[in-house]
């Protein structure tokens, strides 16, 4: 069987005396041995147990003639009693051998087990390690397996029991264990490892808390030193003064140590429910939700959900006295963050103010654009469907929902205008409100809804003036425009594809053209795609546009009326 380092130890102390003396009676009144003896194998030797009767010990030995020659034999005999309690049965083999046992002198026939634990570490670990697990073995909170176990753990053996427990040494590992559940509580009690815990939790993360506390009260106290360490270290000098004498760490080491807990806290998702939990209440203990905090410092911090909520009506507000482009970076980076993914309505939210950050940017952009407008409908159309002067789609495909407004440029077309209200309006018609926190956003969507009206009634005005000017051509209903006519694209587009390779034509009814470029760009990571804008067929009513793609559309067709008052 596979030995530890201390039992490997005892084995060679054992291997010792019989190679000196031939036969040992070791007694081990403790039984700390027991799971030892199936490892105790020595050539040549035999081992025998005293198994609750000495005349069957003394059979098995006679049995085996081992007591028969004149020279002591090469045995062990293992006697899970105190010596003194054998009222002398075993004599005969103390007097032809030696005697190993707790206490027993000289020091190499000692096994008392505090005693081989000592000197089978301390040249692996040091003195003061060894010594350290000396003193807890003496008070019985470690057994052999659990030296062994601990040995194992090579430079984790410094946190002794505590190691033992968690199966790590590691501070964090261990706090964080803790802080989770309940689960190892009851084996911290049986080994007496409470007060090895408190001074790993005071020395590693400055908490401190005053004996006698229960299990629960210590696991609360400690969530809320390590979540407030971490809330005030986030906000810094702007933090309220009415968190100054809250209990938090207060030197460097386990302040650092505290966030560094906190967030691994939130990132293991095997942990997020306790972290979820103890951070409701803590925020909910010092009412946090009813404080004020500095926005910029609030960006820094994830601790609690009511600064989630706090940042989420700054930016809400924010965009309601100005168009802050900041202000959408900063939704964009919170969708991804620890409360947006552990409560999607907090996501959702976010979400919602940064595509109607997007609308009122946009409509910034093109408002700004119309001051010098083009004077005819090519130019219009081409300001409002094109990209940066060319035809294909691709150009500016990071400008749609882009995190980043500066992506947003002069040459980007109008038409994402349109694009970033259908999203808004998409995102407010799944949106549900919760409680009575919601008035801002609501705000927030009706300023982006009038800001886009405005501005896209001013570009329907301004391409209407321009219609007006150059006029129409009333024969074909044609502009006088170098743009596709949309009864010339069978003609242009399709017919040249027919001889050279099998062609699908498809029709989608009610695509407005924002919509169809943005299925182009999705289209474009498996094909090559082009994007071109066409006039529609007048009227613009389905009837009059599906018939216009028709091959021969290009002529001299006619709108007539079909009667029943359709076209």
């Amino acid at each position: 069987m596979s030995k530890g380092v201390v039992t490997e130890h005892l084995i060679s102390l054992i291997a010792k005396q019989v190679n000196d003396n031939g036969l040992v009676v070791w007694y081990d009144p403790d039984g700390a041995y027991v799971a030892a003896l199936p490892a105790l194998e020595l050539p040549d030797t035999d081992v025998l147990r005293y198994k609750g009767s000495f005349i069957q010990l003394r059979w098995e030995i006679d049995q085996k003639h081992l007591m028969d020659g004149e020279e002591p034999p090469r045995l062990v005999v293992y006697v899970p009693i105190a010596q003194d309690q054998t009222h002398h049965a075993l004599i005969e083999l103390e007097a032809a051998g030696v005697i190993m046992q707790p206490g027993q002198q000289p020091p190499a026939r000692n096994t008392r087990l505090a005693v081989v634990a000592r000197n089978a570490l301390k040249g692996v670990l040091g003195e003061d390690i060894a010594a350290r697990v000396e003193k807890q073995t003496e008070a019985g909170k470690l057994t052999l397996a659990d030296l062994d176990a601990l040995a194992d753990k090579g430079g984790e053996i410094s946190k002794g029991v505590i190691a033992l427990i968690f199966g790590t040494g590691n501070p964090q590992e261990v706090a964080l264990s803790f802080l989770d559940n309940d689960r190892l509580d009851e084996s911290i009690a049986k080994k007496d490892a409470k007060g090895e815990l408190m001074e790993l939790l005071r020395r590693e993360f400055g908490f401190d808390m005053p004996d006698g506390g229960e299990w629960d009260d210590i696991r609360h106290r400690l969530a809320r030193h390590v979540l407030m360490t971490d809330l005030i270290s986030g906000l810094g000098e702007t933090a309220p003064s009415s968190l100054a004498s809250v209990p938090a760490a207060t030197t460097p080491a386990t302040i650092d140590a505290c966030i560094e807990l906190a967030r691994a806290w939130r990132l293991r998702r095997d942990r997020r429910e306790s972290y979820v939990a103890a951070a409701l209440r803590v925020e909910q203990e010092f009412n946090l939700a009813a404080l004020t905090f500095e926005p910029k410092a609030m960006v820094n911090v994830e601790t609690f959900p009511a600064i989630e909520r706090a940042l989420l009506r700054h930016a809400e507000n924010r965009l309601l006295e100005k168009t802050d482009c900041d202000m959408l970076v900063l939704a964009e980076s919170r969708k991804a963050g620890f409360w947006c993914d552990a409560e999607p309505k907090l996501q959702a939210r976010w979400a919602l103010v940064a595509a109607a950050a997007e609308v009122l940017l946009e409509a910034e952009r093109v408002e700004k654009a119309l001051k010098k407008a083009p004077q005819s409908v090519t130019g219009m159309i081409e300001q409002y469907a094109v990209c940066s002067g060319q035809w294909a789609v691709g150009s500016d495909e990071k400008a749609v929902g882009s995190a980043d407004w500066r992506l947003h440029t002069a040459d980007s077309p109008w038409c994402l205008l349109d694009t970033q209200h259908r999203h808004m309006e998409s995102r407010w018609y799944n949106f549900e409100p919760h409680g009575d926190d919601h008035d801002s956003i609501e705000k927030l969507v009706i300023q982006a809804r009038r800001r886009y009206v405005a501005v896209g009634s001013e570009v329907a005005r301004l391409f209407l003036e321009c219609l007006a000017k150059e006029g129409l051509s009333t024969a074909y209903y044609q502009l006088p425009t170098k743009i596709l006519n949309q009864r010339e694209v069978f003609e242009k587009h399709v017919k040249p594809l027919l001889a050279e390779k099998k062609t699908a034509y498809v029709w989608v009814d009610a695509l407005r053209f924002e919509m169809g470029r943005e299925l182009a760009r999705l289209l474009r990571e498996d094909f090559e795609v082009d994007l071109h804008p066409a006039l529609a067929a007048v009227p613009t009513v389905t009837e009059i546009g599906m018939a216009a793609l028709l091959p021969g559309a290009q002529g001299d067709a006619k709108v007539v009326t079909a009667g029943s008052g359709k076209l």
